[in-house]
C-alpha cells in the first residue's frame, strides 16, 4: 500500500507539481511555461445541463455554472436522478498566456461520449455529435494545436447518453507540441510493451498448462489476455474514432472479468475455495452491466444507472476487501512466496484504485493495471523458475540416458569379448591333445632343442589368441575401462591404466557407471580436440588404502577449466558442466569428494570415495 500511496503522490496527474486554475482562470505568464505540461484537474467552470456555444455565454453570462475538479463527477446532470439517460454539460476556462504568441497543445483523452472544442471562439474539432437530436457518439484521445497569448478562452460542450461515466473522464493536457505529443507517445509504448509482456506470458504458461494441464495455469492464461486486452481498448482509443457500443461495454466486461479470474486465482493459489460464491457473483454482475452499457440510452430515465453505479463500486469494494483479506497471514503456497506477494500486491491495487479514485497516472497505467502486471511478472518467474528446472532435469535425464546406454553397450562389449575368448579356449583345449602328441615324440626322441623351439612357437600362438586381459575383477569398471580403452585406440589416443580394485566395493553399479564414464569421456573428448601430432593421451590410476578408493586421472587437453561460485562452465554449451557435477554428487554421497585441475595443457582429477563394503580376502592386480 505504501508503493501505490507513493506512486499517488508522485506520479499523479491530479498531484503533480504546477499552477493549477483557480475558479476557472490558469495564469501561465512565464516566459518558460510552454515548456511545461500543464494538467488542468482543478476548478473547470462547469454548466450542467447544457451544451454552450462561446456565442451564448457571451450573450447571456447568467446560466448557472459551478466549479468542479476532472473525474470528481461521473453524472453530467450533477445528481438529477430524474433527468433522462440523456446528459450534456460545458466546461470553460480562462488561459492567461505569454504575451509572446506561440502554439500551444491540449491533449484530450476519455471524453464520454461526443464533444466540441472551442478555443477563443472558434470551433477548434468536434468528436461525434452531441446534439441531442442527432446524437452521435464517438471516443478518441485526440490533440488540438492552436496559436494563442494572453488570455485565451476553452469551451467544451460534451454530451453522452448512458449517463453512467460522462463527461470528462481524463485530465486534459496543456503544453507545447512537442512535449503533449512525446507524453503520448511514451504511453502508447508503454501500453503497448505492456500488452506484449502479457502475451509472451501467456503463451509461455499457455505451453505449460497444454503439458500440465494444471488448472491455476489456464486461468492465469485468462488473466492475461484479459490485461492485454484492457490495455489494447484504451490503446485502440489513440489511433481509432470508434463508437462506445459495443466497445465501452466490452472494456467494463473485461475489467469485470479480471476481477473474477483473479478471485478464482488466487483461492486455487492459496489451496481454498472461499470465494466461489463471489466470482459467481461477480460473472453475473458481468452479464447484467454488459446489456446495461448496450441499452443504457432506452431507459426512460437515470435513476437504475444512479444505482448501477453503488453495484458497481459496490463489487470493486467486496472484490478489493476480499482478495486482500484472503492473502492475510498466508506464509506460502505452492507456487511460492513470489505468487502469493503477487495476487496481495493485486488486492492491494484494487483496495488503492477505490481508496485513491482521483488518480491519473503521467506515465504508465492505474493501479490495477500495474498490480496486474505485478501479478503477470511474478507467474513469469514462476514460468521462468520452472522452465529452468525443466531443462535442467532434461540435461540429467540426458546424462542418466547416456550413462545406462554406456553401461549396456560396455557390457556387450564386455560379453561379446569374453564370449569370444571362451570360444577360442574351448579351440585351445581341442589342439592342447595334438600338442601334447608332438611334445611327448620330441621327448622320447630326446630332441630336446626341437621340443624348446615347439613349445616356444606354440607360446607365441597362445598369446596371439588369447590377448584379452582384465583390468580388475570389479565388472563394471573393467567392463567400462574396456569400453574407453577402445574409444582411445580408435580415436589415436594413448590409454593407460593401473588398477587395484577389489571385486566388490559397496558402491552401486550405477553409480561406478557414471563416475567412470563421466570421467572417461570428458577426457577422450578433450583429448580428441588437442591438435594432431601433439601428445594425446589418458591416463587413469584407482587404488584402495585404508577402505578408501583413490581415482586419479589426468589427460591432454587446450581449453583451461572455467569455474564458478557453485561449480564448472560446460565445455559442450554455456550452463552449468552436468558431468563433473554430477561426480561432485556422488563423492559427496560417498564421504569423498573430488578435485579438478588445469595446467599446462593437462587436466587432471582426484576423487576419493570410502568404500562401504571391504573384502580383504580380494587379491588386488593390475
Amino acid at each position: 500500500m505504501t508503493a501505490f500511496f507513493m506512486m499517488y503522490l508522485i506520479n499523479n496527474e491530479y498531484t503533480a507539481k504546477g499552477e493549477q486554475p483557480i475558479q476557472g482562470i490558469l495564469c501561465l505568464d512565464d516566459k518558460d511555461a510552454a515548456a511545461k505540461l500543464h494538467y488542468l484537474a482543478r476548478e473547470w467552470q462547469y454548466f450542467p445541463g447544457k451544451l454552450l456555444t462561446p456565442e451564448m455565454l457571451k450573450k447571456d453570462p447568467g446560466y448557472y455554472s459551478c466549479y468542479i475538479s476532472i473525474g470528481e463527477r461521473n453524472e453530467m446532470e450533477l445528481g438529477n436522478k430524474e433527468a433522462s439517460t440523456y446528459g450534456c454539460g460545458t466546461y470553460r476556462m480562462f488561459l492567461i498566456l505569454p504575451e509572446e504568441e506561440k502554439i500551444w497543445a491540449i491533449s484530450m483523452a476519455e471524453v464520454f461520449s461526443a464533444y466540441r472544442i472551442y478555443i477563443n471562439g472558434e470551433l477548434a474539432g468536434e468528436v461525434g455529435d452531441p446534439d441531442e437530436k442527432t446524437y452521435m457518439d464517438r471516443v478518441m484521445n485526440r490533440v488540438f494545436t492552436f496559436q494563442g497569448s494572453g488570455v485565451v478562452e476553452i469551451v467544451i460542450a460534451v454530451a453522452d447518453k448512458s449517463h453512467i461515466r460522462s463527461g470528462i473522464q481524463a485530465i486534459p493536457v496543456l503544453g507545447s507540441p512537442v512535449r503533449v505529443s512525446i507524453q503520448r507517445g511514451l504511453r502508447v509504448l508503454g501500453s503497448g510493451c505492456a500488452i506484449a509482456f502479457c502475451i509472451c506470458i501467456m503463451f509461455g504458461t499457455l505451453m505449460v498448462h497444454v503439458r500440465t494441464r494444471t488448472k491455476e495455469f489456464a486461468i492465469f492464461n485468462l488473466v492475461c489476455l484479459c490485461v492485454a486486452g484492457y490495455s489494447l481498448c484504451s490503446l485502440v482509443h489513440n489511433f481509432f474514432l470508434l463508437p462506445t457500443k459495443p466497445w465501452y461495454a466490452l472494456e467494463t466486461m473485461i475489467y469485470y472479468l479480471i476481477l473474477s479470474c483473479m478471485i478464482r486465482l488466487e483461492d486455487c493459489i492459496i489451496g481454498k475455495k472461499r470465494g466461489i460464491y463471489l466470482f459467481l457473483l461477480i460473472d453475473l454482475w458481468i452479464v447484467v452491466a454488459f446489456f446495461l452499457e448496450i441499452f443504457a440510452d432506452i431507459l426512460p430515465s437515470a435513476r437504475l444507472l444512479y444505482d448501477v453505479v453503488w453495484i458497481s463500486e459496490a463489487v470493486k469494494w467486496v472484490a478489493a476487501i476480499y482478495m486482500l483479506l484472503n492473502t492475510f497471514g498466508e506464509t506460502d503456497c505452492r507456487y511460492g512466496k513470489i505468487v502469493l506477494v503477487g495476487t496481495t500486491i493485486y488486492a492491494c491495487s484494487l483496495v488503492a484504485d477505490r481508496i485513491g479514485y482521483l488518480y491519473e497516472p503521467i506515465l504508465g497505467g492505474g493501479f490495477p493495471e500495474t498490480g496486474g502486471l505485478i501479478l503477470t511478472a511474478a507467474f513469469g518467474c514462476v514460468l521462468w523458475r520452472d522452465l529452468s528446472e525443466a531443462y535442467k532435469i532434461r540435461l540429467t535425464y540426458e546424462v542418466y540416458s547416456h550413462q545406462t546406454e554406456l553401461r549396456l553397450l560396455a557390457q556387450k562389449n564386455h560379453y561379446d569379448r569374453l564370449k569370444e575368448q571362451m570360444e577360442e579356449t574351448s579351440r585351445v583345449r581341442h589342439d592342447m591333445r595334438q600338442h601334447l602328441r608332438v611334445l611327448s615324440a620330441l621327448l622320447e626322441r630326446e630332441q630336446y632343442g626341437e621340443m624348446q623351439k615347439y613349445l616356444c612357437r606354440y607360446t607365441r600362438e597362445f598369446q596371439e589368441r588369447l590377448p584379452y586381459h582384465s583390468y580388475c575383477k570389479n565388472q563394471v569398471a573393467d567392463a567400462i575401462l574396456h569400453y574407453y580403452e577402445e574409444l582411445c585406440r580408435k580415436n589415436g589416443i594413448v590409454f593407460q591404466c593401473q588398477v587395484e580394485a577389489p571385486e566388490k566395493t559397496g558402491i552401486q553399479d550405477t553409480d561406478f557407471c557414471r563416475l567412470f564414464g563421466n570421467l572417461l569421456e570428458n577426457a577422450i573428448e578433450a583429448a580428441q580436440l588437442c591438435p594432431k601430432g601433439s601428445s594425446r593421451f589418458v591416463r587413469v590410476q584407482i587404488r584402495t588404502r585404508s577402505n578408501k578408493l583413490l581415482i586419479k586421472e589426468e589427460n591432454s587437453c587446450t581449453d583451461p577449466l572455467r569455474r564458478n561460485k557453485t561449480g564448472f562452465f560446460s565445455g559442450k554449451h554455456s550452463g552449468q558442466g552436468i558431468g563433473t557435477a554430477s561426480i561432485m554428487e556422488i563423492a559427496a554421497r560417498y564421504g569423498g569428494f573430488a578435485d579438478f585441475q588445469s595446467e599446462n595443457g593437462i587436466f587432471k582429477a582426484e576423487i576419493f570415495l570410502h568404500l562401504t563394503q571391504r573384502d580383504t580376502e580380494d587379491k588386488l592386480y593390475g
